[in-house]
């Protein structure tokens, strides 16, 4: 949409550089109402120059910083994703060790398990044989007193000795067994414990397998809607580039246009300086068959003094000289002198002279050049360019210090400005070796 309303735009900037350049030589033939009724009628299409200009550097530094941002939350987006990522790694690497910790503890329970139903079933059978014994005993009365009865009844003592003996070794046999029987109470009870503790373990580990399983299931949802803003980024930074290079071009070309026109504004300045520096020997050559006599100091007038005085008081924000140019990227001649001031300044006539120009150029916006004749032998024009409104018109004759205009920001500007200019000769040239 912006760039189909840009071309009508960038086309009124390329035919008012054509009708500028090629109307040059005649504009100053014309008489001062012809050029002032040729300027009337391309009032429009200077407005629509400026409107396509302003919005040919105001879309590309838009799109230049919507490039930044998108590059920026890229950024952020995928050292968000990253971090994320890893988070992730880290539980499943965790959800791997808790599945093999739970695993063994399942096994150790399951092993325990066993073993406290071992322990219990040889404690009942142990328990079994100590009530036998003990029936059996009962039964059988005490086998000690039984043996010696029948000893007193004539027996044999060698079988009395071995009833004895027997005896004795079933008591043994009764005591280790009842031993027997606490051991198995002893280790059953261990066991249990053992059992307990292995539950309460494997419990716990369910516990955090299952958090960590959930802790992985929202990772893996964040890494996704992640991975989805990224790609998004990606597409919206892509934009962002395609949007800037666009708008790049489009200046690019109006800068090439512009440079045109500045060419063909230098080839008017030349016609002025010829013009001006032939009226000079016109004069040097009355005076010298005249015998001499005050000369004038051109058509122009020089205002009195071979200097300029400075046009606005405001600091030097920029010095005549190479420069890299602050919106097109382009290292070249930065043709003048700029001074920071508030948009509104009044700016003032350098010296006295004439108003020969004034009108918008798409590089210079609105400016304002006064030719001041020959000063110092040599034909002096300057130039007051970015202003927001003029204070005099075309063909006026100026005085030194007179306001003639006020600062802007029109034109290529990133802000209000007066950048200043002195044509010595035709050729731009340091304001400062003139003021």
């Amino acid at each position: 949409m912006l760039a189909t309303a840009r071309k009508p735009l960038l086309a009124a900037v390329l035919v008012l550089g054509l009708l500028v350049g090629f109307a040059a030589p005649s504009a100053f033939a014309d008489s001062k109402d012809d050029i002032r009724r040729q300027q009337g009628q391309n009032d429009q299409k200077r407005q629509q120059a400026q409107a396509a200009l302003e919005h040919s550097t105001k879309r590309y530094q838009d799109a230049s910083a919507a490039l930044n941002a998108a590059s920026a939350r890229l950024a952020e987006a995928e050292g968000v994703l990253s971090a994320t990522r890893g988070e992730l790694a880290v539980a499943q690497a965790r959800d791997a060790e808790l599945r093999e910790e739970l695993a063994k503890a399942e096994a150790d329970l399951e092993a325990a398990e066993e073993r406290v139903d071992k322990a219990e079933k040889d404690l009942a059978a142990s328990e079994s044989e100590v009530e036998q014994f003990a029936v059996d005993s009962v039964m059988e009365g005490d086998r000690g007193l039984r043996a010696f009865s029948e000893l007193l009844q004539g027996e044999d003592p060698n079988t009395f000795s071995d009833r004895v003996q027997a005896n004795d070794s079933v008591g043994d046999a009764q005591i280790g067994k009842m031993q027997e029987l606490d051991a198995s109470r002893v280790m059953l009870e261990l066991e249990r414990q053992r059992v307990e503790e292995l539950r309460d373990q494997v419990a716990a580990q369910k516990k955090e397998a299952e958090a960590n399983v959930v802790r992985m299931q929202e990772l893996t949802a964040a890494a996704e809607a992640q991975a989805a803003e990224v790609s998004e980024l990606v597409d919206t930074r892509r934009s962002a580039e395609r949007e800037a290079a666009s708008a790049k071009a489009e200046d690019e070309q109006l800068a090439a246009s512009l440079e045109a026109e500045r060419a063909s504004l230098e080839r008017q300045m030349q016609a002025v300086v010829a013009e001006e520096l032939r009226k000079q020997r016109e004069r040097e050559a009355a005076q010298n068959q005249g015998g001499g006599g005050g000369g004038g100091g051109g058509s122009g007038g020089g205002g009195g003094g071979n200097s300029l005085s400075a046009p606005i008081n405001a600091p030097i924000t920029s010095p005549y000289g190479m420069r890299r140019h602050p919106i097109t990227g382009v290292y070249k001649l930065h043709d003048g002198t700029d001074f920071g001031a508030g948009c509104g300044t009044p700016i003032r006539a350098a010296a006295s002279g004439t108003v020969i120009q004034q009108y918008f150029n798409g590089a210079y916006g609105n400016r304002v050049i006064i030719n001041h004749g020959v000063m110092r032998g040599v034909s002096v024009i300057t130039t007051y360019n970015h202003l927001s409104r003029y204070a005099v018109g075309q063909g006026a004759q100026v005085q030194r210090g007179q306001v003639i205009g006020y600062v802007g920001t029109t034109g290529y500007s990133t802000g209000c400005h007066l950048h200043f200019m002195v044509l010595q000769n035709g050729q731009t040239v340091n304001p400062m070796g003139w003021l």
